[in-house]
C-alpha cells in the first residue's frame, strides 16, 4: 500500500496517528516470562559477591573484632594523653607550691625578725614567751613536713631531734620538781 492509494481524508487521518507508542512494563514482563517458559531465555546471573552464611558470620566476627580493637586503641591513647596531662598539671602544681613555700618562708622570717626586735623592748615577758612557743611550733611543723617530704634530709632530722631533746629535758625538770605519788 502506498500513500497514492489513500484518499486525502485517509491520508490526513493516517498522518495524525502518533509515530511511537510506549508499550509499558507489563508487555516486557510478559514477553520475558514467555521466553523463559520456552527455555529461550535463562535466569540472569547474579552479579557481585555471593556469600554463604558461614562467610557472613565470619565477616560479622571480623567487623566486631576490628571495632573492638579500634575502641580499645582509642581508650589507650586517651588514657596516655590523660596521664601526660596529669603529670604536667602535677609539675605545674609543684612549681606553684614551691613558690608559695618560698613566699611563706620569707614572710615567716620577716615576722621572726620583727618579733625579735619587739621582744628586746617588750615589758611583757608573757607575750615574748608565747611568741617564742608559736615560732618553735611552726619550725617543728615545718621540720616534720621536710622529713615527710625527704626522709633522708639530715638537717630536718637534726631539728626534730633537737626538739625532742628539749622536750625531754623540760619534762624531766618538771617531774623532778613535782611530788611523785604512786597510786594503787
Amino acid at each position: 500500500m502506498h500513500d497514492d492509494d489513500l484518499s486525502p481524508e485517509e491520508l490526513a487521518a493516517f498522518r495524525a496517528l502518533p509515530r511511537e507508542r510506549d508499550p509499558g512494563d507489563l508487555l516486557e514482563h510478559r514477553t520475558v516470562r514467555a521466553l523463559r517458559a520456552r527455555n529461550l531465555l535463562r535466569q540472569p546471573e547474579r552479579r557481585g559477591i555471593v556469600l554463604s552464611p558461614a562467610w557472613l558470620t565470619a565477616a560479622a566476627a571480623v567487623l566486631v573484632a576490628v571495632f573492638t580493637g579500634g575502641f580499645a586503641i582509642g581508650q589507650w591513647i586517651e588514657a596516655r594523653q590523660n596521664d601526660q596531662t596529669l603529670i604536667a598539671l602535677r609539675q605545674q602544681d609543684a612549681a606553684q607550691a614551691a613558690a608559695v613555700v618560698q613566699q611563706t618562708g620569707s614572710a615567716y622570717l620577716a615576722a621572726l625578725s620583727a618579733f625579735a626586735e619587739a621582744s628586746r623592748s617588750s615589758q611583757k615577758p608573757h607575750d615574748v614567751t608565747q611568741g617564742r612557743e608559736v615560732a618553735s611550733t611552726i619550725l617543728q611543723a615545718a621540720a616534720n613536713e621536710m622529713v615527710r617530704l625527704s626522709p633522708e634530709d639530715p638537717l630536718a632530722v637534726q631539728i626534730l631531734r633537737s626538739f625532742e631533746r628539749a622536750r625531754s629535758d623540760s619534762t624531766a625538770k618538771v617531774h623532778a620538781a613535782t611530788r611523785q605519788v604512786a597510786w594503787f
